[in-house]
């Protein structure tokens, strides 16, 4: 099991040692070209040796398995904040994420990296193409695939179903359905299904282009509706309409 208390240091170091594996080389003189431009302090590569993270044999380096654990954690840390600042914030600029990632990596918890993942749906690949590492959520999640979780453009119209995750196609997607309250553990019921998604989330109606519920995962619903369990009570209600990519999504508000 992954020590988290492990410096920041010994992290980065892992980091760039896997980073640098990635691309076929292993030579200790080349690893700082892969974290922060800078020479790999001869002190932390004695530690990470110490602690019997590494083997180092003319030159060349080798993770032990404890080494490349701490290193697949510090990875998947850093690559999945960097899939939630390019989709649910929609920061564009690599410098501005890695900026922000290259201080979260040491501090996330293994929960919420995993409900990171699981709100993401379970990324594969980083905004610039890097492999991330998966997790148990992923395993999980991809065992119940195959048996309940389908799109919600697979709903016919009266079911009842809850968020799982959602995969956004595009930076903006994810920011304004979380805005929306479309999170995983959200109860939705389908209203209408054509010529758009039409769902009733609590109070509120939300229309979803086609391309829009394509992003989200859902399961069968076992949650009660509320609506159902007591009386309905005076409440103005809400239509959100929710467009595609580069379209401004228009809420009315009517009383």
């Amino acid at each position: 099991m992954v020590n988290r208390t492990r410096s920041e240091a010994i992290e980065e170091f892992c980091e760039a040692v896997w980073m640098a594996r990635e691309h076929g080389l292993d030579e200790v003189a080349l690893l700082g070209r892969f974290h922060a431009d800078r020479e790999v302090p001869e002190g932390v590569l004695d530690q990470a040796r110490e602690e019997h993270l590494v083997q180092v044999d003319d030159g060349r380096i080798r993770f032990t398995q404890e080494g490349l654990e701490v290193a697949r954690a510090v990875i998947r840390r850093h690559r999945l904040a960097d899939v939630l600042l390019f989709f649910a914030l929609g920061m564009q600029s690599h410098e501005d994420r890695e900026r922000i990632t290259c201080q979260v990596e040491h501090t996330l918890q293994p929960e919420l990296v995993d409900g990171i993942c699981t709100l993401l749906g379970h990324p594969t690949h980083c905004p610039d193409g890097q492999p991330i590492p998966p997790g148990p959520c992923c395993e999980a999640d991809s065992k119940n695939a195959r048996s309940v979780l389908h799109k919600l453009t697979w709903c016919e119209k009266g079911q009842r179903v809850q968020v799982k995750y959602i995969q956004p196609r595009r930076p903006d997607r994810l920011s304004r359905l979380i805005s929306f309250g479309v999170v995983p553990g959200a109860v939705l019921t389908v209203e209408q299904t054509r010529p758009v998604f039409t769902l009733r989330l609590e109070r509120s109606l939300l229309a979803l282009e086609q391309d829009v519920a394509e992003d989200i995962y859902v399961v069968p619903s076992a949650v009660e509706d509320p609506a159902e369990e007591s009386a309905p009570q005076p409440r103005r209600s809400r239509f959100h309409w929710f467009r595609g990519f580069g379209r401004r999504a228009r809420i009315d508000h009517r009383k």
